[in-house]
């Protein structure tokens, strides 16, 4: 019995090493300040305020800082300096947005979805963003590259709808999907900007 014990603590501990491990991501934290505070949010500090570490999340925490990267360059950026257009309707995106720049607090934020697509019948065209620099109203359109998804988009998205909005779909659908969730997510925490992004700047019509 002692035996069967022990086992059972040393699997418990190394299987609890192996979802920490999971969990840590490596990426850089965001700098940005809030009025006169400067502060620094992790995607694990996004993944608190989400609830999880989705590919939604990771997606628009990511975008953030290449679009950081694009319209500040070195400078650190302000909160009230944002604001963002996405095609996504996913929560965890909409979620990583508000919690590093309070867009949506604002009223900064504007969800546009493309013709045809809704939060069950997703396509490539909703993975794309736009990131205003409010105060000299230059912008970068973002958008994730075909290489981020496992077998290529078309396939992703099908499966999603079958599993994710079917209720009669089948376990080996659901299984099949969920590892090409995981693998969708460790490419986005793994591949860098420029591979996993477009990028194109421009001039922002709107006068802020």
């Amino acid at each position: 019995m002692f035996k069967k014990i022990s086992v059972m603590l040393v699997l418990l501990v190394i299987w609890s090493g192996f979802s920490w491990s999971g969990a840590k991501t490596n990426l850089n934290p965001i700098s940005i300040y809030d009025e006169d505070n400067l502060l620094e949010l992790s995607i694990e500090d996004a993944g608190k305020y989400h609830g999880d570490i989705c590919p939604c999340l990771v997606v628009g925490f990511r975008a953030i800082q290449l679009a950081i990267s694009q319209l500040w360059g070195n400078e650190i950026p302000r909160r009230e300096d944002f604001k963002i257009i996405s095609a996504l309707p996913g929560q965890g995106a909409q979620d990583a947005f508000e919690f590093i720049t309070r867009v949506k607090t604002r009223k900064d934020f504007e969800l546009n979805l493309p013709d045809g697509t809704s939060i069950a019948d997703l396509s490539l065209k909703n993975w794309a963003f736009t990131f205003i620099r409010k105060s000299n109203e230059k912008q970068v359109n973002i958008w994730l590259k075909n290489n981020a998804f496992p077998e290529g988009p078309e396939k992703f998205f099908e499966l999603r709808k079958k599993t994710e909005f079917n209720e009669s779909a089948i376990l080996k659908n659901k299984e099949k999907f969920k590892l090409a969730k995981q693998e969708f997510k460790k490419r986005l925490i793994k591949l860098p900007l420029s591979k996993l992004f477009g990028v194109k700047k421009g001039k922002s019509n709107e006068k802020n």
